[in-house]
């Protein structure tokens, strides 16, 4: 069983300083796999630590523990984590406890072009067709290897893009002639977030993701503190293929590399993907990288 999430934003980007597209470069999904047998343990674990941990925002908020959810968002925020680093701990904790029940931190995402949508041609469902297309097809070759059937849950989004990247991915699911798709038991199915820890876990995972990648391939630092806080959740945790693609020149970027204090682009010689010159990447960046 995989529960996912997005990761980064799925918008046209340009740069932080632009008045609009000024999110993330990255838009893709991550969350966790796990088997079905281990669900009810890791669900029981994920909403016991929740209780403890925000007990004095769920009490007042008189919701039952099980329907009150806490965004990611939220958490890593850099305000949030200055003032509560120890929520890294508990969100770590969980994915110790989800390697021991034989279960995996997964990701996918890649660098959308640079520019507006008129001016790359790309549109948000595309977007997200192609990030959601990708996780799946690892998440089926990982579940190939193990001999396993899989099933794919996502947190629940809007009519738009989203809802034509599912129909896309029954296109994908019913006519792939990879072996390995054939793992999958049903087209992606959609749950509301509050209802499901294990959704939320996945939530709480894209956001550090989010961070992480918003520091090291845009032009901003702000999120500098990302990177260790990213190693201690995921470090040793991933499953094999996950990773961050850049399209624009054929390479594959590991966690080993978003895990490093470094900024993958030397932020003096970066540049937006428009201006014509050759993109300059840090040495650390170049031993990261795995092709």
């Amino acid at each position: 069983m995989a529960y996912l999430d997005e990761l980064g934003h799925v918008g046209p980007y340009i740069s932080t300083g632009h008045k609009k597209f000024n999110h993330n470069p990255i838009f893709g999904y991550g969350g966790i796999v796990l088997p079905e047998r281990q669900i009810r343990k890791f669900g029981a674990k994920f909403e016991h630590l929740k209780a403890r941990q925000f007990r004095n925002e769920i009490i007042p908020s008189g919701k039952h523990p099980r329907r009150w959810e806490k965004k990611g968002s939220e958490i890593f925020s850099t305000g949030a984590h200055s003032k509560y680093p120890e929520r890294a701990d508990l969100i770590a904790d969980l994915a110790d406890y989800l390697r021991k029940l034989d279960g995996r931190v997964v990701f996918y995402g890649h660098r959308k072009p640079f520019g507006t949508t008129k001016e790359t041609g790309r549109t948000p469902s595309e977007t997200t067709t192609l990030a959601l297309t990708e996780v799946v097809r690892r998440l089926c070759r990982y579940a190939d290897k193990r001999d396993e059937s899989l099933m794919v849950l996502l947190d629940r989004g809007g009519p738009m893009p989203r809802e034509e990247a599912i129909t896309a991915m029954a296109s994908f699911i019913y006519s792939s002639d990879e072996r390995s798709v054939k793992r999958i038991v049903e087209v992606p199915v959609e749950l509301e977030s509050h209802r499901y820890g294990s959704v939320q876990y996945a939530d709480w995972l894209c956001s550090i993701l989010s961070r992480a990648s918003h520091y090291h391939f845009s032009d901003s630092n702000e999120f500098a503190w990302s990177p260790p806080v990213l190693e201690q959740i995921v470090g040793g945790r991933i499953m094999q293929g996950s990773r961050i693609w850049l399209p624009e020149h054929k390479w594959a970027v590991t966690e080993k590399a978003l895990v490093r204090p470094g900024k993958w682009i030397d932020s003096g010689k970066a540049r937006s993907l428009s201006s014509g010159h050759t993109e300059h990447l840090t040495q650390s960046v170049r031993d990261a990288i795995r092709h």
